[in-house]
């Protein structure tokens, strides 16, 4: 039992070492083009919620 789980951290290790991970530019690029995509996106989205919000008011007062 205990040496299975040596055995799994050992191969858990040596796959870490075999992982090529990006260079600190990279993930930083990638972290402000995610988060000015979400901005952009938010604000999209909040400006139709409002203009449908703003539309659906006017029509429930034409009707009313």
């Amino acid at each position: 039992m205990i040496g299975a789980i040596k055995q799994q951290a050992k191969d858990l290790f040596a796959e870490l070492d075999r992982v090529d991970w990006p260079s600190k530019e990279k993930v930083m690029t990638s972290a402000w083009t995610v988060a000015i995509v979400s901005v952009f996106v938010g604000v999209y989205l909040w400006s139709v919620d409002w203009v449908f919000s703003k539309g659906f008011a006017v029509l429930w007062m034409k009707t009313r």
